[in-house]
């Protein structure tokens, strides 16, 4: 064979041997990846996403409390649950929403609401009447009567703690998603839109 082959005999090991190496590493490589894909994929059918949440965040928070019906207990269980927002705060949150105002807002969408007067109050709570009438206890609210956005300040605080990067971002979600509905949006065309 190797009269006819010559030197191009390829069972000779200097043929085979450099090519030998890096195909078992590959081999090898491809084997590993495979053992760890089944490992995944048997954790992932194990687990459900839920038990990584509590792994990472620990358990959800209870439910929320039962929303007291009078209106006077409404006022002592807003001021008894949510944190007290000192006047600093509250200059703070306006100074924020006056940016989120001139920076987050659509120059169009800001003249409509100007032309339209609704104003934007930044307040330290909500009123009671207004938790009794939505059933909620909301961080704003547009209030169709009023014809006034209002954002609530200790509840942002409640959200975001004394975090003002934090604030600042849930005041501009907040008052894209209010204008949206004081523009006639309902709450599924704002969500659409991500606020």
């Amino acid at each position: 064979m190797t009269a006819y082959l010559g030197d191009w005999d390829f069972l000779q090991p200097w043929w085979w041997e450099p090519i030998l190496g890096p195909v078992l590493g590959l081999l090898v490589l491809a084997g590993l990846v495979a053992v760890g894909a089944g490992l995944y994929f048997l954790a992932a059918r194990t687990a459900r996403l839920q038990d990584y949440r509590e792994a990472l965040r620990g358990p959800e928070e209870e439910e929320p409390e039962e929303i007291p019906e009078d209106v006077r207990d409404i006022q002592r269980w807003l001021e008894a649950e949510l944190p007290e927002v000192s006047e600093e705060e509250i200059e703070e949150m306006e100074a924020i929403l006056e940016r989120a105002l001139a920076e987050d807002i659509h120059p169009g969408m800001r003249r409509e609401i100007e032309k339209r007067g609704i104003p934007v109050r930044l307040l330290d709570l909500p009123a009671p009447e207004t938790v009794k009438d939505v059933g909620y206890l909301p961080t704003a609210i547009w209030h169709p009567a009023l014809n006034a956005i209002e954002i609530y300040a200790a509840l942002v605080k409640d959200e975001c703690g004394r975090d003002r990067r934090a604030w600042r971002r849930l005041i501009g979600e907040l008052l894209l998603h209010e204008m949206g509905h004081a523009l006639g949006l309902g709450e599924s065309e704002v969500k659409d839109f991500g606020v």
